[in-house]
């Protein structure tokens, strides 16, 4: 076990403001129903498949947004820090990826603090193992917002350690890539992260590690223009990390996008990532 002090540490003011985002952003909330408001459109039009069992826990629940058999496959991956939402949120996004020919499949997962941020990530990996055993798709691209970023980039990285798999593309939308600032936020009162535990999930230290000669599939790393530089750091060490492994990846600024409002632009019938995604997929 880890003591109480080495998990909660004292608050810096400055990551405070960089990483802690309710604060900046009262308006969320509104956003949030705007999105669920949608979603709910989506999947009350039919031609999905709801809440498929993936996994042993309570919420190990997948969406399945079909373009048919045989598809290549989005797997999109909701935010939340590990501690909020589902993917009752996010549903719109599948609407024009669908239309493009991708299935659109959208796990949720169970939230600290009734398990910890590295049981998530396993959890995601047994929706990622499901998909591919159920759907069998020939290529993948994998995506995810926020902390959903952090478990998509996993995801790759294990494709990577692997040396085989049919990831074709990362897309990493305002992505939490190293947890080790948060320890020093408010946010750790939740996740309970020790230093130890905070490195082993994040994404940057684990691609430092990442044995010489792995090959890791394209990157796409996307975050909104009005977010804080925090966020923007993390997706920019992240895209220079995966070009440092000889890696093909792009930075993707949105202008006039913020961390909650980025979604509305993921989801555009022509937006940057849709296109990238369709790239990917060749």
């Amino acid at each position: 076990m880890h003591s109480g002090r080495d998990i909660l540490q004292a608050i810096d003011d400055g990551l405070e403001a960089e990483y802690a985002l309710r604060k900046r952003h009262p308006e969320r909330d509104e956003i949030y129903r705007d999105h669920q408001q949608r979603s709910a459109a989506l999947r009350e039009a039919g031609d999905c498949r709801l809440d498929i069992r993936y996994g042993g826990g309570p919420r190990c629940l997948l969406d399945i947004f079909s373009a048919g058999d045989g598809a290549p496959v989005f797997f999109f991956i909701h935010g939340g820090y590990w501690r909020a939402l589902d993917k009752s949120y996010v549903s719109f996004i599948a609407e024009h990826y669908r239309n493009a020919g991708m299935t659109v499949v959208m796990p949720t997962y169970d939230l600290v603090p009734a398990v910890r941020v590295s049981e998530i990530v396993e959890q995601v990996r047994l929706s990622f193992a499901w998909t591919m055993a159920h759907l069998k798709p020939a290529r993948m691209v994998v995506s995810g917002h926020s902390a959903g970023g952090q478990l998509a980039a996993m995801l790759a990285l294990d494709q990577a350690e692997r040396g085989q798999g049919r990831i074709a593309g990362l897309i990493g939308v305002s992505g939490a890539f190293d947890l080790r600032p948060l320890l020093k936020t408010s946010i750790n009162r939740d996740l309970s992260l020790s230093s130890d535990e905070a490195g082993k999930v994040s994404p940057l230290v684990r691609l430092e590690h990442l044995p010489k000669g792995a090959k890791l599939v394209p990157l796409l790393g996307v975050v909104g223009g009005d977010e804080t530089a925090g966020f923007k750091h993390w997706t920019a060490d992240l895209v220079s990390g995966w070009r440092a492994h000889g890696a093909i990846a792009d930075y993707c600024e949105i202008a006039g996008s913020n961390h909650f409002t980025v979604l509305d632009r993921i989801a555009a019938a022509e937006g940057e990532v849709l296109r990238a995604a369709k790239a990917m997929l060749g």
